[in-house]
């Protein structure tokens, strides 16, 4: 085989096509990382608004095709003169946490249907974002974006602690066998990843996954009533909940499509340099937004909500180095497929939590690494060790002690107390405008922006 063949199929290149043999694991890696994360705000906002079992069947049910169709939009961009729709970065997407509290409150007390409206403004609103953000780069440097990483990664690790331990609320949750499980996942997976060569090292965390489910079915705590109630094939029903407008609510899904815009040029970013080690172009980081308006457009009218990049699935990229977008379209048709047959998809969600909270230990711990990273090609000036300090400080340290903002009102608990992204984003992004630079600051912002011109 000649070197162009080899490079062709590596699974270490953005455009290799490796063996279906080899890629479907490596993509069954990547979905089974995101899969439970992707379904439980259905799950919770089903449960909050008291919705029947079919209904909740059908939210399922979309959440997964909308997550699949949002992957292919992204690793397969298709270009429209100079504007591309889609990163064509390696990322898997799935429903994003960012709006979360908004689409419970909203559906307990208006319902879906403005909620899906919302959503349909935001996400058109979303493709304008996408398109500002080249003239914005800028204020995005090594401190500032990887500030905003670390914070991603850190503000992760109670939600991999609560699944480690069975999930939050969880009847179970503390019990021995979680953490038993939960360890077994991460020894497994430092293994393969740290002792494992080629396709063991690059599954690491499909392999820890198998080897702490496996445990768990012997040990009995694995459910699989719901995988013989599920049927084999159902056609998602769009517009089931039908679609109104209420522009208050259009105005708060304005400004958490920003928030989550900041969140996934941290997500492509982390891929980028982790997996090909370089900075994302701006065409990549602009087609990102852009196909995730598009995305969430079609969510809207597909029962699914507002969709984003997955941090676990960055960070695996960071830790395996595979960043085949043919690896990724595996998981995208798998999932597709699965959202077509309910009872694949029940098959998936038997994963225990404490099996999700052992792979999401080590794949968030990566992500905080990736960012802390980033932050010392600021070279540690005393100016960026500031700008990192205060904003990790400041936004970390609400969100840890939201209750500090409970006379605050719903809208500022929401946007400020339930993630530290935009705090800790507007807190750098500020701090780097208004503090002077020294010599090695301008250096360092020149090293970005040269290095962005060359992938340009």
């Amino acid at each position: 085989m000649n070197q162009h063949d080899q490079k062709n199929t590596s699974i270490y290149e953005l455009d290799g096509k490796p063996p279906l043999r080899q890629a479907f694991p490596l993509g069954l890696q990547q979905l089974l990382a995101m899969f439970v994360g992707n379904i439980v705000p259905m799950l919770l906002v089903s449960s909050s608004a008291g919705l029947p079992a079919s209904q909740s069947t059908l939210l399922l049910q979309c959440s997964i095709l909308g997550a699949g169709v949002a992957t292919l939009i992204q690793i397969f961009p298709i270009k429209l003169g100079i504007i591309q729709t889609g990163s064509g970065l390696p990322v898997m997407m799935g429903l994003t946490y960012t709006f979360l509290p908004i689409c419970i409150s909203v559906s307990v007390q208006y319902g879906l249907g403005v909620l899906f409206g919302a959503q349909l403004v935001g996400g058109l609103f979303s493709i304008l974002i996408g398109l500002m953000l080249p003239k914005i780069r800028r204020f995005f440097p090594p401190i500032v974006t990887g500030t905003i990483i670390v914070s991603i990664g850190v503000s992760c690790f109670p939600l991999a602690a609560y699944n480690l331990a069975g999930g939050q609320g969880a009847a179970d949750m503390g019990a021995a066998h979680n953490w038993i499980i939960g360890i077994i996942v991460i020894v497994a997976i430092l293994a393969c990843s740290g002792f494992g060569k080629g396709l063991v090292s690059a599954a690491a965390i499909l392999i820890g996954m198998l080897a702490g489910y496996a445990v768990s079915v012997v040990w009995g705590i694995v459910d699989f009533s719901a995988v013989a109630e599920a049927s084999w094939f159902a056609l998602p029903k769009p517009l089931a909940f039908g679609m109104e407008l209420r522009w208050d609510f259009v105005v708060v899904f304005i400004l958490l499509f920003f928030i989550n815009a900041v969140e996934m040029t941290g997500d492509f970013t982390v891929s980028a340099t982790g997996g090909l080690d370089r900075q994302p172009a701006n065409r990549e980081l602009t087609g990102g937004i852009i196909g995730n308006g598009l995305s969430c457009v079609f969510s809207a009218f597909f029962n699914c909500f507002a969709t984003g990049t997955y941090s676990q699935c960055s960070g695996i990229v960071a830790l395996t180095k595979v960043c085949s977008r043919y690896v990724m379209g595996c998981g995208a048709v798998t999932l597709i497929v699965a959202a077509f047959c309910p009872k694949l998809s029940a098959v998936l969600s038997t994963i225990p939590s404490c099996v999700i909270g052992g792979a999401t230990i080590v794949v968030f711990s990566m992500i905080a690494i990736s960012g802390m990273n980033l932050v010392a090609r600021s070279r540690f000036t005393s100016r960026s060790m500031l700008i990192c300090g205060t904003a990790l400080a400041l936004g970390l340290g609400i969100s840890l002690a939201k209750d500090t903002l409970a006379s605050a009102g719903e809208y500022v608990q929401m946007f400020f107390g339930e993630s530290s992204i935009i705090l800790v984003a507007g807190t750098a992004l500020v701090l780097n405008i208004i503090l002077p630079k020294d010599k090695v600051d301008k250096e360092v912002e020149k090293e970005m922006m040269d290095a962005i011109n060359e992938t340009a």
